[in-house]
């Protein structure tokens, strides 16, 4: 048997030799999977000990516990090394008082830009899309600014099938590592920005009880909940097991005066708007109709006085005074609750074998809500002239349909449009794991990993056209919404529309490592491993609200539309990593060490990538340590980008084939097809076209991976001479090329203009010969593709201090110990068009935009901790800094850079541990000062704020027990 372990040895050092020859080459950087912090990859390495930093003496490092470390296979005994990780603490993560994870990772300096939670209620009213996540409760994470889905959420090292960060059991966790720098050698697609990675509670002994509450200064937003955690160690084995339950009430948007109204910024300053579609109906009648009052030159008339029944019941409309205040229905803070089941242990079969797995259960139930539908005869109703409830005798409805004049309304009776869902996750990774025996350093594991979310989306009020066309021609009276008999019958005009999307995840792999050769200055380290992995999505729609692609409509109202749609992706990878200590104890070479790695992952959809890494840690002295890191990255297209279903945009173009000559629409002949010479369509075609989103595979196009480098730089100083100091420096850069995109209608047009040949030509498609507009568009299909590039590069710092104990005048004052980290974003480059006429690259860094959200350069948090006895007390300061929002005018559309004023929140919490009843109690405070948000205006998809990056909610008081069994 032994023999066959020699064979394994000298087989892996051979394809080790080969592997390390070629990395070198290629100058390719970064770790590979790992499974403690990087799963169960990294517990593989379980054995491994040590490094250069070891060599010192062989005899001591082997009695030291080599630990995984998030970004790396190969375990360590060092505290520090090539990865920048920052590692948030149990005691931290209660110390923040949220019930929920979201809450306490996008608090973090690296994380800026656009990322979901709770305080997003934006949906445009229920729009469908598998994307769609305005109310379901979700939170999610984007580090450096790069987006969600180049954020790469980990729980022990093992993806999830839904990273929504508040589904995972904050009892069930012992530490979050965070690593804001590139890892796609170590965890595959998606580690762009880096990884957050949840670290299991593995080791609990005994029972604890907590209870929480909470609720705003304002008396709102109350929140409660309870955790019940239960764990037991023995010679075989552990087993922890737990549920948790916390609930968040809705706040509506009145309640806070940011949000009270629907803010917009004119070229006169900032004015109070809304919609004109209001419940007291918007009616055009024809120039010279005899009900039109005197001087109302708009011809547009609205309900003044009356139940509707004569033209003198109306009045001239106001287009300054007529707007409906739709905030006052909107969430400033959705409406969850969630229950999670978890259970996570290992069993010694015997000294070889060892059985590990977790698995953990969440239901949610959340909801956002918005005002009640507007309409218009635009929808596809009418109102006959004849109609008894027709005061003025002439056809209302669509008024591109001749004859007709328009009409409009919201449906108020009906209700608000409530947008609720449930969502089911579950999550499941068992495997074995073991050793070789005898005195063989190698060791092995094998694991598989499932998951699977089921979400069901249901719009509750939404307009259903054939209901409501049906309802008036009934006898409901649109004229006059205020009658509860006309609200009872217009009731019957709405539907429920409901969309499920169901996702899995399959996973299988097997790893291997241990020691190759023994080296001067330590054993040289090797994990391997292979990993197959299949993902699957499914998303249905009613029938009511499917849409006719054709026509652009469906039952309900087309902001309700939506497609099915289904896919799958599987990617097979085999990765590798070497840790090669060379110097250990020389002269200005305490240690040195290089970490090379290489992963090579062929997907179904898009081929084969090789991505790797080159590192090196250096320590002059024991005391500093000099990384750096050169990393490829990747990001392979997801589900959505490649299978999502058409849904209807409306997005504003200039055709650049109107008013062309012959010769001219010649030289044009793919982007202006159809297109008779010297013609436009200004009078008859809105510039507001129909867009049709969807996944590229859903329009017959392709796809490839982003690819592009990490970089990092930094510097590790923990002086001996200052006990309980440490400090961090990282300069980091991040380059992405051909970004996955959603492309904007006005890009395809002018691409396809420039270039006959372009891949976007397909994507036009304008009316033919035969039609009345020839050339006209009718739409413009606007998927997903390869398109942009993006470069950031910053710098990250921290600073730590355990403070010696002291007295003052022999009074013990306590413990007390600080910490500072920081981010600073010095550019955040997009050229959104590389190689069209007019591109440009634009620094984004120190801006708010809709596209990449917030981009504030300085980021910081500072805390300080103290504790006497039983007594416990935090304070923490975040700040972020000033910016500008690049956002236009309402009246005139010119771009305009406005201000955003910097912010510091303050948070305050106290504990007081009663050891008679095993009872420790929390109080705290969170935004001490109550600030509230700079505001967006128009520029925010959210009430007139920036809700991905600041407190709405105001003050708000917390409490929470814990009792410990």
């Amino acid at each position: 048997m032994q023999s066959n372990y020699n064979r394994l040895s000298i087989a892996v050092r051979l394809a080790l030799s080969v592997g390390i020859a070629s990395t070198a080459v290629m100058a390719q950087a970064e770790d590979v999977a790992n499974k403690d912090a990087t799963g169960d990859q990294a517990q593989t390495n379980a054995q491994t000990q040590g490094t250069a930093d070891q060599a010192a003496s062989k005899s001591t490092a082997k009695t030291l516990t080599a630990v995984s470390v998030t970004g790396s296979l190969i375990r360590r005994v060092d505290a520090e090394t090539a990865n920048p990780v920052v590692t948030i603490d149990r005691t931290a993560i209660t110390n923040n008082g949220s019930p929920t994870l979201g809450n306490v990772i996008q608090q973090l300096p690296s994380v800026s830009g656009n990322a979901t939670n709770t305080q997003n209620n934006s949906n445009g009213g229920g729009v469908a899309s598998p994307t769609l996540e305005g109310g379901d409760g979700a939170a999610r994470v984007s580090l450096r600014g790069l987006g969600t889905d180049r954020t790469l959420v980990l729980i022990d090292g093992q993806r999830l099938a839904n990273p929504d960060l508040n589904m995972i059991p904050q009892n069930m966790i012992e530490r979050v590592d965070v690593l804001a720098n590139g890892a796609s050698t170590v965890y595959g697609s998606d580690a762009v920005g880096g990884v957050v990675n949840f670290i299991l509670r593995k080791d609990y002994k005994g029972a604890e009880l907590s209870v929480n509450d909470g609720i705003s200064s304002h008396g709102d937003g109350q929140r409660h909940g309870g955790q019940f955690t239960v764990g037991a160690t023995g010679d075989q084995g552990n087993i922890v097991a737990g549920i948790d339950y916390n609930k968040q009430d809705p706040v509506i948007a009145t309640r806070r005066s940011f949000s009270a109204h629907q803010l917009s910024l004119y070229s006169s300053g900032p004015q109070i708007s809304g919609s004109h579609t209001v419940p007291t109906g918007k009616f055009q009648l024809p120039a010279g109709n005899p009900n039109l009052p005197a001087g109302c030159t708009s011809g547009l008339l609205t309900l003044a006085s009356g139940n509707g029944s004569s033209p003198s019941d109306y009045r001239c409309f106001n287009n300054a005074s007529d707007v409906y205040n739709y905030n006052a229905f909107n969430y400033i803070q959705t409406q969850s609750e969630r229950t999670n089941l978890f259970v996570l242990g290992n069993y010694k079969i015997n000294d070889h074998v060892t059985f590990f797995g977790d698995a953990f259960y969440n239901h949610t139930h959340s909801s956002g809500q918005d005002a009640p539908a507007p309409t218009s005869g635009t929808d596809g109703w009418s109102v006959a002239a004849n109609n008894p409830n027709n005061p003025f005798g002439v056809p209302f409805g669509d008024p591109a349909v001749a004859g007709n004049n328009l009409i409009s309304t919201r449906l108020t009776g009906v209700g608000n449009r409530v947008h609720t869902f449930s969502t089911d996750n579950q999550q499941v990774n068992a495997g074995l794991r073991g050793d070789f025996g005898g005195n063989n350093s190698w060791i092995w594991d094998a694991s598989v990993d499932y998951g699977r979310t089921h979400r069901v989306q249901t719009n509750f009020n939404e307009v259903n056209i054939p209901a409501l066309q049906a309802s008036i021609d009934a006898g409901a009276n649109i004229f006059d919404q205020a009658d509860p008999a006309v609200t009872a019958q217009l009731k019957n005009g709405v539907s429920n529309p409901v969309y499920a999307m169901t996702q899995t995840m399959k996973q299988v792999q097997a790893n291997a490592s241990g020691g190759l050769w023994d080296l001067p200055a330590g054993t040289m380290q090797l994990s391997t491993g292979v990993l197959y992995r299949k993902n699957t999505m499914d998303y249905t729609v009613t029938s009511d609200a499917l849409l006719d692609i054709s026509k652009g409509t469906c039952v309900v109202l087309q902001e309700a539309c939506g497609s099915p749609a289904s896919g799958s992706i599987n990617v097979k990878e085999i990765y590798a990593e070497t840790l090669i200590p060379l110097l250990s104890e020389q002269p200005w070479a305490y240690s040195l060490n290089v970490d090379l790695g290489l992963r090579t992952s062929n997907y179904s959809t898009t081929g084969t990538t090789t991505n790797g890494k080159f590192a090196v840690e250096y320590r002059p002295i024991q005391d500093l340590l000099v990384r750096g890191t050169v990393s490829q990255v990747f990001r392979s297209p997801n589900l959505d980008e490649l299978y999502d279903g058409q849904t209807i945009t409306n997005p504003t173009v200039n055709d650049p084939c109107y008013n062309l000559s012959a010769a001219q629409l010649q030289q044009h002949a793919a982007a202006c097809q159809f297109m008779p010479p010297n013609t436009n369509y200004t009078s008859t075609l809105n510039t507001q076209i129909a867009g049709h989103y969807s996944g590229a595979a859903t329009v017959g196009s392709t796809l490839k991976p982003e690819k592009g480098k990490s970089y990092d730089l930094g510097f590790v100083y923990s002086p001996s001479w200052l006990e309980g100091a440490s400090g961090t420096v990282d300069l980091w850069r991040i380059t992405l090329k051909d970004m996955l995109t959603i492309i904007q209608a006005q890009t395809v047009l002018n691409e396809c203009y420039a270039d006959n040949g372009s891949p976007y030509c397909p994507f036009i498609n304008r009316y033919g010969t035969g039609t009345s507009i020839p050339g006209g568009i009718n739409y413009v299909n606007t998927p997903y593709v390869n398109l942009g590039n993006l470069s950031t590069s910053g710098v990250d710092f921290t600073l730590n201090y355990a403070i010696p104990h002291f007295d003052v005048a022999g009074v013990n004052p306590g413990n007390f110990k600080t910490s500072l980290s920081g981010t600073y974003i010095d550019t955040f480059k997009n050229d959104a068009t590389p190689g069209a006429p007019g591109a440009e690259t634009i620094n984004y860094a120190g801006t708010y935009t809709q596209q990449f959200g917030n981009i504030s350069r300085w980021r910081g948090a500072l805390t300080i901790n103290w504790a006497l006895g039983n007594w416990s007390a935090q304070w923490q300061s975040r700040y972020i800094n000033h910016l500008n929002n690049l956002t236009s005018y309402a009246d005139t559309g010119q771009a305009v850079s406005m201000p955003m004023g910097g912010i510091t929140y303050h948070n305050i919490q106290a504990g007081y541990e009663w050891a008679a009843i095993h009872t420790k109690i929390d109080l705290g405070i969170d935004n001490l000062s109550g600030r509230i948000p700079p505001l967006v205006y128009q520029n925010g998809l959210n009430y007139n704020v920036d809700t991905a990056t600041y407190d709405v909610m105001g003050r708000y008081y917390w409490a929470r027990a814990t009792v410990k069994f």
